[in-house]
């Protein structure tokens, strides 16, 4: 398998790419194309000719959950004419909202709605649980909340019948790759917490190590005792591979990569890994 960074915040060696806040990767298997998350569209169908990929072979897209940073660019594929089936949790489609001080309610759902891809017969598995995508490529489903560190962000909402309410954001969710080097996770946001969500990939697959992690890890704003908590966490699952990206944070990067050295690696535009 390889895995291929198309769209994140930051660009190291740019050919044309863009950087957005948001996050794609594009995972390349059996001679199949998979996408992980979208961007928010600005960035994504550039990025993807940049690289020499063809967004008309992006034929199956799994959603880590439903904020318009990793899901703005599921209404341009469509929008392109890219024919595709798309699997996440039912939730994602809920309309989600951010609270900011001064500015009230801010929509920060998926653009379109349901009702957009309903319209454009996009084929949708609205799955809680695991999904398996294709042979050795399988969802976490929902994420259990174990850890007494890692909570949700409180300024993080759902409106539901009308009426505001904290979203506990059930649609997060991670991508299980299995690989012939060892069981490789993508992560979305990890708005439910990065150690509960391996925690949750030992328990499903039985694993006693993961051979890499890639993706937000959603630190960025998190107090220094949860950056420490997670290090401490992390170096239980023996990764050989931290792929940092979108909102892990300098603050946690920077005390991520005093912990592991070399093992954390910036997933920027256009990196790409085999497994």
């Amino acid at each position: 398998m390889k895995i291929t960074t198309l769209v994140e915040n930051a660009v190291m060696t740019s050919q044309g790419h863009i950087g957005e806040h948001g996050l794609s990767f594009l995972i390349e298997h059996d001679g199949g194309k998979l996408l992980f998350d979208t961007g928010q569209g600005m960035a994504l169908l550039n990025n993807a000719e940049k690289l020499g990929f063809s967004v008309q072979d992006f034929k199956k897209v799994v959603l880590s959950h439903g904020h318009y940073d990793h899901a703005g660019g599921l209404k341009r594929l469509v929008e392109s004419g890219v024919t595709f089936e798309l699997t996440t949790h039912p939730d994602a489609f809920d309309e989600k909202l951010a609270l900011f001080p001064g500015k009230g309610f801010i929509p920060i759902g998926i653009p379109g709605g349901k009702e957009f891809f309903v319209e454009n017969n996009v084929p949708l598995h609205l799955e809680a649980g695991p999904v398996e995508i294709a042979p050795g490529i399988m969802t976490t489903g929902e994420i259990p909340m174990k850890t007494d560190f890692e909570k949700i962000e409180p300024m993080l909402f759902v409106r539901k019948d009308g009426k505001e309410g904290p979203d506990p954001l059930a649609d997060d969710q991670a991508l299980i790759l299995d690989t012939e080097k060892g069981f490789v996770v993508l992560l979305g946001c990890a708005h439910r917490g990065v150690v509960n969500t391996l925690t949750d990939v030992a328990e499903m697959t039985g694993a006693k190590t993961i051979h890499a992690i890639i993706g937000g890890l959603h630190l960025e704003r998190a107090p220094e005792s949860q950056i420490q908590k997670t290090i401490d966490a992390l170096r239980a699952f023996e990764p050989k591979i931290i792929g940092v990206t979108h909102c892990t944070g300098i603050r946690a990067i920077v005390p991520l990569v005093n912990a592991f050295g070399s093992k954390v690696v910036q997933s920027s535009v256009g990196m790409s890994v085999n497994f």
